[in-house]
């Protein structure tokens, strides 16, 4: 008896990216490795959050629902400064971009001065949920998860690696 429970928690334990099927989870993180790439190396701010198990309707403002299949051009093209939907993030929800130009609640935790608001809201988002949140600086072009109140920095070479990671985390 104490198998088949130990069996279903570990089941019910899983992440929503672990419940997608293995040509989903590869179209997602092509994708985002493909936009990533773009907006790094041509230093294009950006800031997405990948939803896990929360949900984080209630931790956002404002946005514009797209429910669009996954595609690298049409998040290289909603962070183009000159798209109206640049200012803000996109939320990924079931392996689609489901809002884009949303906003969340700044960290109250002290931070560097280095970070501006991008970081700022990455954090706060962060600590409110399990979501993973890519960072792309329009100053540097750096690259940066935030998962559970923590910047990780990432290098582009390893991106596909370490999102795999943080999204089963």
């Amino acid at each position: 008896m104490p198998l088949i429970i130990s069996s279903i928690k570990n089941k019910m334990a899983r992440t929503h990216f672990q419940k997608l099927g293995q040509s989903s989870q590869i179209r997602l993180i092509n994708q985002l490795r493909e936009a990533v790439e773009y907006l790094s190396k041509n230093k294009v701010g950006a800031l997405i959050t990948i939803e896990n198990n929360d949900n984080i309707d209630n931790l956002r403002t404002d946005g514009v629902i797209l429910n669009a299949n996954i595609s690298s051009s049409l998040l290289i093209s909603i962070f183009n400064k000159y798209s109206p939907l640049h200012d803000g993030a996109v939320i990924i929800r079931d392996n689609k971009i489901y809002y884009a130009s949303t906003f969340y609640k700044i960290t109250r935790k002290s931070i560097d001065n280095q970070y501006g608001a991008r970081h700022r809201a990455a954090m706060g988002i962060s600590e409110l949920c399990d979501a993973t949140t890519i960072i792309v600086s329009e100053e540097t072009g750096d690259v940066k998860f935030v998962k559970n109140g923590t910047f990780y920095n990432i290098r582009l070479e390893q991106f596909q690696e370490q999102l795999v990671k943080y999204l089963k985390d």
